[in-house]
């Protein structure tokens, strides 16, 4: 019988994985979730990250012939962001130039992360 894991943490990784992010979020003094989630905006604000999945979603959109925005629009409605954020009025384009957008959440959703 396979037994479940803490509901808490919604990335699936293997348990070895996983107990390593444990070990490693001990070491700093902060909860696996908080491990993961300094890792994943780590990786996320790189650059040379950044840089190649811009790169990704110019070809993809210029294969489907329609503009960035657009499909940027269509990956997030697709990701269920629609319920939180207005997806059809902000100007995506500025994440190709390494810029933030201006993003007003809808409503808010509650936090269950561990601390």
């Amino acid at each position: 019988m396979v037994k479940k894991r803490d509901r808490r943490f919604p990335v699936n990784l293997p348990i070895v994985k996983e107990i390593r992010l444990s070990l490693w979020g001990h070491t700093r003094g902060v909860s696996k979730t908080r491990m993961a989630e300094a890792i994943l905006i780590d990786r996320v604000s790189n650059a040379d990250n950044w840089n190649e999945v811009c790169k990704d979603l110019r070809q993809e959109a210029a294969i489907r012939k329609i503009t960035v925005e657009e499909l940027i629009k269509e990956i997030l409605k697709a990701d269920g962001y629609e319920d939180s954020v207005d997806i059809d009025n902000v100007d995506w384009s500025c994440l190709l130039n390494n810029q933030e957008p201006e993003i007003e959440e809808t409503e808010e959703e509650t936090d269950t992360r561990d601390s």
